[in-house]
C-alpha cells in the first residue's frame, strides 16, 4: 500500500477531528496506516478506513512498544485483514468505540466492538484486549 492521496489524508484528519486518535494531541499529525505497508509498499492507494490520525510520537510507538495495544484498540490491523472496516477503533479521549465507514465514524457499544473484533481475530482479539487492560502481569494497569 502506498502513501495516501492528499484528499484521503485530509478526509481522515477531518473524520478524526484533527487530533491524535490515541492521545488527543493536535500537532504534529501523521497518517497512520492501519495495515502494514511493508518495505517499499505497493501501488494500492489506501482508502480512509485504512488510516487514522496519530501524532508523530504515537505513530512511532504503534510501530514499537505499543503494537499489542494498537491491535487491541484497532489502531493497527493485521496485514491479512482484507476489510479493515470490520475492525473497530477505540478513541481513548472519548472513551468510545467506532466503526469506520469511509470518511465517517459510527459510534458503537463496547459489546458490538467485542463482537466485531472476535469475528475478525477470534481468541487472539481477547488476548490482546486482556493484555491492553491488565498488562502482561495480569495485575491491571489502571
Amino acid at each position: 500500500m502506498s502513501a495516501p492521496t492528499k484528499q484521503t489524508r485530509q478526509d481522515v484528519y477531518v473524520r478524526d477531528g484533527y487530533r491524535c486518535v490515541m492521545c488527543g494531541a493536535t500537532d504534529p499529525l501523521t497518517f497512520q496506516h492501519r495495515r502494514a505497508v511493508g518495505m517499499g509498499g505497493s501501488k494500492i492507494l489506501p482508502p480512509p478506513v485504512d488510516g487514522l490520525t496519530l501524532c508523530a510520537s504515537c505513530n512511532q510507538r504503534c510501530e514499537a512498544d505499543l503494537q499489542n495495544a494498537a491491535l487491541a484498540h484497532g489502531w493497527k490491523v493485521r496485514r491479512w485483514v482484507r476489510s479493515p472496516e470490520r475492525v473497530p477503533v477505540f478513541f481513548p479521549a472519548e472513551l468510545a468505540w467506532y466503526r469506520l465507514e469511509g470518511t465517517r465514524r459510527v459510534r458503537i457499544s463496547a459489546a458490538v466492538a467485542m463482537e466485531m473484533g472476535c469475528a475478525v481475530y477470534g481468541d487472539e482479539w481477547l488476548r490482546w484486549r486482556a493484555h491492553a487492560l491488565f498488562g502482561a502481569d495480569g495485575r491491571g494497569t489502571r
